[in-house]
């Protein structure tokens, strides 16, 4: 399962905190967390939210290399799962 670059970009933007990266009917989504009670949402799993995605990385920038190695091992993990 595929996770985009701008899906990264959005988790890490600093307003990104408030987001959540999830899986919902195949596909991969960045919504905020606080919908993820919400009817379009019921049924999805978290995989990872924002600030969690930035505790796990140096402060600073990240090159595009970080975004692509971060958006490798969610799709990684992704599969993993079984999705």
């Amino acid at each position: 399962m595929a996770v985009t670059r701008a899906q990264v970009r959005a988790l890490l933007d600093p307003s990104g905190e408030n987001r959540s990266l999830v899986l919902l009917e195949g596909r991969t989504e960045v919504v905020p967390s606080d919908r993820l009670a919400s009817e379009p949402y019921r049924g999805a799993m978290e995989i990872t939210s924002g600030r969690e995605l930035a505790a796990t990385l140096p402060s600073g920038t990240p090159t595009e290399q970080d975004i692509d190695a971060v958006a490798s091992r969610l799709g990684s993990a992704i599969t993993h799962l079984g999705a």
